[in-house]
């Protein structure tokens, strides 16, 4: 499940980028949510390893 939304977060930043850099959005409206999104990701992705070593114990 975790896992999921580590690919979910992944695409959203994909798609984040894209608008950016056609650009649809203003850049200063679309650049505070690739940011959370860098976030998002990165605690999720340690949540997946933490998780995946608590497994193994």
């Amino acid at each position: 499940m975790v896992k999921r939304k580590d690919e979910e977060l992944k695409e959203s930043r994909y798609w984040i980028r894209v608008i950016h850099r056609v650009p649809l959005v203003k850049p200063e409206r679309v650049e505070p949510l690739l940011d959370e999104c860098e976030q998002l990701i990165a605690i999720i992705g340690k949540s997946i390893i933490t998780a995946r070593k608590s497994n193994k114990k």
